[in-house]
């Protein structure tokens, strides 16, 4: 039968990633903020020892998602309007100013996020 060392051990981690409920160890094991796990005790020691935990987000990440909020709204506005086009395109109805001038705004706002 094996015998396992319960006390904490730090070797096994080479990243941590904090999360909104815990770690992220290794880029693969998620670990619950609980004192009482093993695992996350042997987070905290590796805290402990110096090393220091990579934000849940970074600032690329951020500004991926910020964009892609942005666009995701931007979308959504084109897409409830594109009826004032279809109209004027086919019975010669003008696009209100305000809808042409939103609509260049949220062609403007959209751009590809880069992954």
């Amino acid at each position: 039968m094996r015998s396992y060392n319960m006390e904490n051990s730090t070797a096994w981690i080479t990243s941590c990633k904090l999360q909104t409920s815990g770690y992220l160890v290794n880029g693969t094991m998620s670990v619950p903020n609980d004192p009482a796990n093993r695992h996350c005790a042997d987070v905290l020691a590796w805290i402990a020892e110096g090393n220091t935990l990579a934000p849940e987000f970074t600032d690329a990440e951020i500004a991926a998602n910020t964009q892609a909020e942005t666009n995701a709204t931007s979308q959504a506005y084109l897409d409830s309007t594109d009826w004032y086009i279809t109209r004027f395109t086919e019975a010669s109805v003008a696009v209100p100013a305000d809808v042409t001038t939103a609509r260049a705004e949220a062609r403007a706002a959209y751009s590809p996020v880069k992954e």
